[in-house]
């Protein structure tokens, strides 16, 4: 029988006040944008109560990542979740992410917003309101996660179109959906350094956690960008030369996000290890990491077969 994975309700009470957040397993996610952006415009999208059947991960490990930033997984109509995941997510995160005057802290949240077919809430108001590390921590992340399904859809589109422009489409999406996760990634660390020494980087480890080594590895969206960029990568060249200008693009704002990431781990962390490395110095394993995720959007030699990489040795997330 395998064995459930559960942290305890008092913690995770302590970590997020929020409901659970519905995300469909990443196998299930749509190939179109077209597919997300009729979901954003279904009219009963705010009314209708949600009704969703959980699926357990199979994973272990997924199980308790998930269960840690309170994600439940669900297969019915993928992309109305993760539309609605995104516009939760982005809402959350806007609130303790603006300026005394309500003006945003990150543009690019909008634009990542625009992108997937998302306006404004009629009649409701986003206020500035105070954020507890904790708070930021797992709302911050669980925009991160919804970003990082969006932009696979993104690449999915591109992969597939059945024209050039529709492809460009595909590329200029997932880039402003990356973007926008290097927004998420500064939100989500917005806090004091000893507050995450004291607070965050010890929920992540037993007993608050059931296992060692707690890590954005375990992510099952994470796993799925890695192999998604790859093979945007491995296809790219036989593409329309059209394309190259949104590929560049592609290329450079992942940099950007990863530069986002080692400045915050950098921050945090410093020579330390992180939680999974356990010897190597945080950022240095970062550094590494980023670089072999950059190195997936370059074409395979055509002397060597193309190979996809195990995304468990990639890494894009906080957890250090």
């Amino acid at each position: 029988m395998p064995v459930t994975y559960r942290i305890k309700t008092s913690e995770m009470a302590q970590m997020t006040s929020e409901s659970v957040l519905w995300l469909a397993p990443p196998p299930h996610l749509p190939h179109s944008l077209a597919t997300l952006r009729e979901a954003a415009n279904r009219r009963d999208r705010h009314h209708t109560p949600p009704h969703h059947r959980r699926i357990p991960e199979r994973d272990p490990r997924e199980a308790v990542f998930d269960e840690y930033f309170a994600v439940s997984r669900c297969a019915c109509a993928p992309a109305s979740l993760l539309i609605d995941a995104l516009d939760d997510t982005l809402a959350a995160v806007r609130a303790f992410s603006r300026h005394p005057d309500g003006s945003s802290t990150e543009p690019d949240l909008e634009l990542a917003a625009h992108a997937a077919g998302l306006t404004s809430r009629a009649g409701l108001s986003e206020f500035r309101t105070q954020a507890t590390v904790h708070q930021r921590w797992i709302q911050g992340h669980r925009l991160f996660f919804a970003l990082t399904q969006a932009t696979v859809v993104a690449l999915r589109h591109a992969l597939r179109a059945p024209s050039v422009t529709g492809s460009a489409v595909g590329l200029e999406s997932a880039a402003h959906f990356l973007r926008a996760s290097a927004s998420a990634l500064r939100v989500t660390a917005s806090f004091d350094v000893q507050d995450y020494h004291d607070t965050v980087r010890p929920s992540m480890t037993p007993p608050h956690v059931p296992r060692t080594g707690f890590s954005g590895l375990w992510s099952a969206d994470h796993r799925v960008l890695v192999r998604s960029l790859r093979e945007w990568g491995l296809a790219a060249p036989a593409k329309s030369s059209a394309l190259r200008p949104a590929h560049r693009r592609l290329v450079e704002v992942l940099t950007d996000v990863h530069h986002a990431h080692v400045g915050v781990c950098s921050r945090f962390v410093g020579s330390e290890p992180s939680l999974l490395r356990g010897v190597e110095p945080g950022t240095q394993a970062l550094e590494r990491l980023c670089q072999r995720r950059r190195t997936a959007l370059d074409a395979a030699p055509a002397d060597r077969p193309a190979r996809l990489p195990d995304a468990r040795d990639e890494n894009l997330t906080l957890h250090h």
